[in-house]
């Protein structure tokens, strides 16, 4: 897993300058190992956009940004 190591508020604005970066860069970390839904612990959905998962299981929405 990448984690940002950013030195300074100059290394992070160039790593993550806006909110649409920000939000797939959690997800790329949220989800790495596969997704898990935090309400029924399925593991089988599909990313939707704006960077969120639909659990097949329990037709829950979980975004990138929620527990995080």
């Amino acid at each position: 897993m990448d984690v940002f190591q950013g030195q300074n508020i100059l290394s992070f604005i160039k790593e993550l300058p806006n909110d649409e970066s920000c939000k797939a860069y959690l997800a790329k970390i949220k989800w790495s190992e596969g997704f898990i839904c935090s309400k029924c612990c399925g593991t089988k959905g599909c990313e939707k956009s704006g960077y969120n998962y639909h659990c097949y299981g329990c037709d829950h929405v979980e975004s990138a940004t929620a527990n995080t």
